[in-house]
């Protein structure tokens, strides 16, 4: 405050009341260095209200306030140093208050006379503390994260509102083995696999009305560097970019490779013959049932069977049966096309599904595969002979629906049998 407050001039009392009404802590000093204006603010944290301080230099309160000693020297310092580069200048200073350190934002503004002699310097200085912690907060924040990052094995990644990578964590490298600097600032698109691409886009967060939104994970496959495709599932967030009214989405990848292996397992359980590896009756019926859905072309459904399989396995055992009927289902799908259907429905009874066919056609294939099963069989180091018989029916000649046309084929199986085996025999409605 200005000394002698009582015998200032009104003008200069109503700028003292002013002064004294900023929190920020502002200082007016002479060429010398000796303090001669300070607001209320200065006053109550340096605890000079009962001095006469005005006129004093900082190192003759240093000698009255010693407690301040640090902040004192570096007022001196830093004043030389204004004075030195001649405008102004911000410095940084701390010193604790009440057992908490401060920190203060300082302006030193140096005026000088026309001769270029020292004349004032006016210091003004913000206590930034709060705004120090909280920005220490958030480094020391960030710094977790990033370490928490960039030591995980899920891949983290960010893109921005145009799709372009802005950050991917080195675990991209441990994961597909691709350098991240590779590819941050590019589009993802590389990395994707074409058939993915549509549900990532649909599923994508882009609603910027609606920030901090999850969506449900979604399952993707992503190439290494070995041009290997392996399953990951991909969870995304959208967020505001800090800053800035613009967002950019936050993902995570996690390797999922080996669990759809698994469950690949199970449907393969659920829809495969565990013995031949073909589709069993559960994947017979279904398959069979979205033929007729979906196709109005004619199908063919051959039933078919070892002749004299049950002597087989009295005779040789249950071991020869096995591998004969492991097989038979190679022949079976070496001679059919790739949508036909081949299916084991149980013991030695097969089931073959022709799609979009006529009937001469599918006699054709119905024949070749009779003589195709009665070639010998070389299982461990021995020849066996065999032969098999096999019944036919067509959709939609013989049937609409999926068990009309197995019990016909099966009729039809049945008079095969009857007429000497080792033949075919297409349904007729006097087998009823």
């Amino acid at each position: 405050m200005i000394h002698d407050p009582d015998a200032l001039r009104p003008r200069e009392a109503v700028l003292q009341h002013l002064l004294d009404g900023i929190t920020e802590f502002i200082v007016l000093k002479d060429g010398k260095g000796r303090w001669l204006v300070a607001n209320q603010a200065v006053v109550n944290t340096y605890g000079l209200q009962d001095l006469d301080f005005l006129g004093k230099t900082d190192l003759e309160l240093l000698a009255l306030r010693p407690e301040h000693e640090s902040a004192y020297r570096y007022n001196i310092k830093t004043d030389e140093q204004a004075w030195a580069h001649g405008s102004a200048l911000t410095v940084y200073k701390q010193f604790e208050i009440n057992g908490r350190m401060n920190t203060w934002e300082v302006v030193k503004l140096p005026r000088f006379t026309p001769d270029g002699a020292r004349d004032q310097l006016l210091i003004v200085s913000r206590n930034i503390t709060d705004r120090v912690e909280a920005e220490a907060a958030l480094r020391d924040n960030e710094q977790k994260y990033r370490l928490i990052a960039e030591n995980m094995t899920d891949i983290i990644g960010t893109r921005n509102a145009r799709g372009i990578l802005t950050y991917l964590s080195p675990s991209l490298e441990y994961q597909l083995g691709h350098r991240p600097e590779d590819y941050v600032g590019r589009q993802p698109g590389r990395l994707i696999h074409p058939d993915d691409m549509l549900i990532l886009q649909q599923t994508s967060p882009t609603d910027i009305g609606c920030l901090d939104v999850h969506t449900r994970p979604v399952r993707c496959r992503l190439k290494n560097s070995a041009g290997e495709y392996r399953w990951f599932e991909i969870t995304r967030a959208l967020t505001r970019e800090q800053n800035t009214s613009s967002y950019q989405v936050v993902f995570a990848c996690r390797d999922i490779h080996e669990r759809v292996h698994y469950e690949q397992q199970l449907q393969d359980m659920a829809y495969r013959d565990p013995l031949t590896g073909v589709a069993n009756r559960r994947q017979l019926l279904d398959s069979l049932q979205d033929l007729i859905n979906t196709t109005p072309a004619r199908l063919a459904v051959l039933y078919l069977d070892v002749d004299h399989f049950k002597g087989i396995n009295d005779h040789f055992g249950h071991d020869i049966g096995d591998e004969l009927l492991i097989s038979l289902a190679h022949r079976l799908g070496q001679q059919t096309g790739g949508n036909d259907l081949v299916a084991r429905i149980g013991g030695d009874e097969f089931v073959v599904v022709l799609s979009n066919t006529d009937h001469e056609k599918a006699r054709r294939v119905a024949d070749q595969l009779c003589t195709t099963l009665a070639r010998p069989w070389h299982i461990k180091g021995s020849e066996y002979r065999t032969t098999s018989s096999i019944g036919m029916a067509f959709y939609p000649d013989d049937g609409q629906h999926v068990h009309t046309l197995l019990n016909r084929a099966d009729q039809a199986l049945f008079r095969a049998k009857n007429a000497g085996r080792a033949c075919v025999m297409v349904y007729d409605p006097t087998m009823r």
